[in-house]
């Protein structure tokens, strides 16, 4: 990647109190899928250039596709001319300074994806076809090839390549009324189980075509697989542990380290040594990343934060991990790199036969919480009634009540079932002190 770095940009670096150029590439292969046909198979290339800078209390960025001659040029002439008209600020940090890597590079590339052909997507698409006995509406599986490299005025020089495997697929039937499915796949190598998903794809869609309404008002337990749970985490413990919320006082835990705001039973580490999507020997910044404690049995660690919060944790991210294309075009934020909640030792079915009463969440409408308060009301879409330890209904468009930010200190059950969900990685788990509403 040091080639697309021209001359002119790493002299451009030198003008400015402080500057940064990052450029990336990305080559993403998509095969789609339309009522259970394969529609298209296209690759596309990506490639393109951010310059940010700083200069008397300005800041001035710009982005730029590197598509031809001048492209360069025409990104720092408009750096400049927004830095031009910037307000000041003069309480601005430090960009990243050049500091030694404090953890191997993670197997993060796949020669399989690098090299990938359109006749292997088309029989991973054919796999979740034949294994699937309902209607695929719509799906896609997506892999990339991803190559970076950041330099600054500091000194800071670092590359990252890394592969990305994505699939998004859902199903549809019509029994006692439309029954619909949602799976999805997030990784860095091609272990994607074509005929797992289409399977999964049409029991999903047959249980939420049979589900009927609750009736009445009931406190349950609340069960959720990864799929929702991920979700779930990510928008609530994501946002409290976010450093930009806590820097603006946004953050219910921003008063709270080395204090207990979750259960003993719950440890969450931000782990970019395996292989997931963002995991990295060094940020979008250039920082150096580490394994980091979030909650040691329930008690907070730290934040995670990037250069624009102070104290980089190695947090500042450009890169997606669902969505490989434009990363060039993204100013660093903060992101965990793998959120991993330490898995118990249940399974999903042990966890059920030691559920008195509660729900198994299968599908939320949308599964979120509020960041800033934790509070949730959500329309299940299909969820399975469980009474002493056994599953004796299937309901659909009932809300679920409660506060994420309580659930996690009414932790029931872990799950072994750990399955890596973008950039949290997270099992089945059960939680206390939920409210079902009916129709």
């Amino acid at each position: 990647m040091n080639g697309y770095i021209t001359e002119k940009a790493m002299q451009a670096l030198k003008k400015y109190d402080q500057a940064e150029v990052y450029v990336s590439e990305t080559v993403v292969n998509t095969v789609y899928i339309d009522n259970s046909k394969i529609s298209n198979v296209e690759t596309k290339t990506d490639k393109g250039m951010m310059f940010r800078m700083t200069k008397d209390g300005r800041m001035g960025k710009a982005s730029v596709t590197l598509n031809g001659p001048g492209a360069e040029e025409d990104c720092l002439s408009m750096a400049d001319s927004v830095l031009q008209f910037s307000p000041v600020n003069h309480d601005m940090n430090p960009y990243v300074f050049p500091r030694s890597a404090k953890i191997s590079v993670p197997d993060v590339f796949d020669r399989k994806v690098a090299e990938i052909t359109p006749d292997v997507l088309r029989e991973l698409a054919k796999g979740v076809i034949d294994n699937c006995s309902v209607n695929i509406p719509r799906a896609q599986i997506r892999v990339s090839t991803t190559s970076s490299h950041v330099m600054n005025s500091n000194g800071v020089d670092v590359s990252h390549s890394s592969t990305l495997v994505y699939g998004h697929f859902t199903s549809m039937t019509v029994r006692d009324h439309p029954g619909e499915g949602i799976d999805t796949f997030h990784g860095t190598h091609l272990t994607l189980d074509p005929a797992h998903i289409g399977k999964e794809l049409s029991r999903k869609a047959n249980d939420a075509a049979v589900c009927t309404g609750f009736k009445g008002t009931e406190q349950m337990t609340m069960i959720l697989p990864p799929g929702e749970l991920g979700d779930m985490l990510f928008s609530s413990v994501g946002d409290a542990i976010d450093g930009e919320n806590v820097k603006y006082g946004r953050s219910m835990w921003k008063d709270s380290v080395d204090s207990p705001v979750a259960s003993e039973k719950l440890t969450i580490t931000d782990d970019p040594t395996v292989p997931a999507p963002l995991s990295c020997a060094f940020d979008d910044e250039g920082q150096p990343t580490q394994k980091r404690p979030v909650l040691e049995d329930g008690v907070l660690r730290g934040f995670l934060r990037d250069s624009f919060c102070g104290a980089s944790t190695g947090n500042g991210m450009r890169r997606s991990s669902v969505e490989a294309q434009g990363a060039y075009e993204r100013t660093p934020v903060i992101k965990p790199l793998n959120l991993v909640v330490k898995p118990g030792n249940l399974t999903r079915e042990q966890i059920i036969e030691q559920t008195d009463r509660g729900i198994l969440v299968e599908k939320f409408a949308s599964p979120e919480a509020d960041g800033l308060t934790g509070r949730f009301g959500l329309n299940v879409r299909c969820g399975y009634i469980v009474r002493n330890g056994e599953i004796t209904g299937v309901v659909n468009n009932a809300l679920l009540m409660g506060n994420m930010f309580d659930c996690v200190k009414n932790v029931d059950l872990i799950g072994c079932d750990s399955t890596q969900m973008g950039v949290i990685t997270v099992p089945t788990m059960s939680f206390t002190g939920t409210e079902l509403v009916g129709n």
